[in-house]
């Protein structure tokens, strides 16, 4: 239940229209049931027993005139109508904003190209909000794709469905992989590591360990910072080597800005073309809609500050001190 809730609070996020055009779709449909059942079906059941408890007691009066139970039913289902269609509207409504999605997924759009050309190396990042992923029309891509990010892990137990499959895939299709855990900052940060760490197993070639912090915390900052910290260092004792930190660009300057500045940065911040200033930045997050072939949604799309050889810095190797 826990995962299911954070999985409707991240889609909220992610797809706030739809999110809540189903949310009150559902809500009217399970209201204009219940006033139904209440107002309609509920007395005529009464109605129904009544009669007949009374056609059981009062069998001398034959010629009493017992209520006509078919045209009381004819009645409250003509009353009925207005109600049921107020059903049926909500039904075709979900029912397209589902449609429009999926015809919306599966149709094939042309890659736009133009949004990774430029002087820094490009990547991507990818969770299963991109669904199942065709890896073999991914690998033919026009998009120069260095290296893909990778959602791993959620939390103290959560584990991103698409996991296993994208982190298998990337590798086998000659990609510089990482994998990033999400962090959730009310629950506790060495039990979130031991989930990424039980998760992802890190090979020699593979990026070093990333950490998505996003989001304030109900104890304080202190104790968030606390988390965080401790979540970084229990990564680089077991890893050897300092995370990368993900995270957006205000929420770097007001909440993590010189408590972090030992670790690399990777800053999402969407604006295109223009590079962050003052943050001393290795990858920049700069767009949520790039169009890749094999992949039904856009996608993030980063720069890498640095070159090839700078970029295969960042990989565990031989000589990174792991434990098993």
């Amino acid at each position: 239940m826990n995962d299911v809730y954070y999985y409707l609070i991240n889609y909220k996020e992610i797809h706030p229209l739809r999110f809540w055009i189903i949310l009150v779709g559902i809500t009217l449909l399970f209201i204009a049931i219940i006033f139904i059942l209440y107002k309609n079906f509920l007395p005529l059941i009464t109605k129904i027993l009544n009669i007949q408890k009374k056609e059981t007691i009062v069998t001398s009066k034959k010629n009493r005139k017992t209520p006509n139970v078919k045209k009381e039913k004819r009645s409250i289902l003509k009353d009925s109508r207005f109600l049921i269609s107020v059903i049926l509207i909500q039904f075709l409504i979900i029912a397209s904003v589902i449609f429009y999605n999926y015809a919306k997924s599966t149709t094939k759009r042309p890659e736009n190209l133009a949004i990774s050309n430029s002087e820094y190396l490009f990547g991507i990042d990818i969770s299963h909000y991109q669904s199942k992923i065709n890896w073999s029309e991914l690998r033919t891509s026009h998009h120069p794709i260095e290296y893909i990010f990778i959602r791993a892990t959620m939390g103290q137990n959560g584990e991103d469905i698409q996991f296993d499959r994208n982190w298998e895939n990337a590798k086998k299709h000659n990609y510089l992989r990482g994998a990033y855990h999400y962090y959730r900052p009310n629950e506790n940060s060495t039990q979130q590591f031991e989930n990424f760490k039980s998760v992802v197993k890190l090979e020699e070639g593979d990026f070093i360990p990333i950490l998505d912090i996003e989001k304030d915390s109900k104890f304080g900052r202190d104790n968030l910072r606390k988390g965080v910290l401790n979540w970084l260092q229990l990564a680089e004792k077991e890893y050897g080597r300092k995370p990368m930190i993900y995270t957006g660009l205000t929420f770097y300057k007001h909440v993590l800005k010189g408590h972090v500045d030992d670790y690399p940065l990777w800053i999402a911040a969407y604006s295109g073309k223009h590079r962050l200033k003052n943050v001393d930045w290795k990858f920049h997050q700069f767009t949520e809609q790039t169009k890749i072939k094999g992949i039904i949604t856009t996608v993030d799309g980063n720069d890498f500050i640095g070159d090839i050889t700078e970029l295969n810095k960042m990989k565990i190797s031989n000589s990174t001190p792991t434990t098993n």
